[in-house]
């Protein structure tokens, strides 16, 4: 059990862009062509190249 515990504590989060209509703590999903936010249903569009 001890060695999950150490193994939890040593990944590294990837930061995520939060919603610009709910404020922080609320995430974007990041999806394929989109992020979208599941509280407010915000939705922005990715860049295509």
């Amino acid at each position: 059990m001890a060695e999950k515990k150490k193994e939890r504590q040593t990944k590294a989060f990837v930061e995520k862009k939060s919603c610009p209509k709910c404020g922080g703590g609320t995430h974007l999903a990041d999806h394929a062509n989109r992020l979208y936010c599941g509280k407010c249903k915000y939705t922005e569009m990715k860049k295509t190249k």
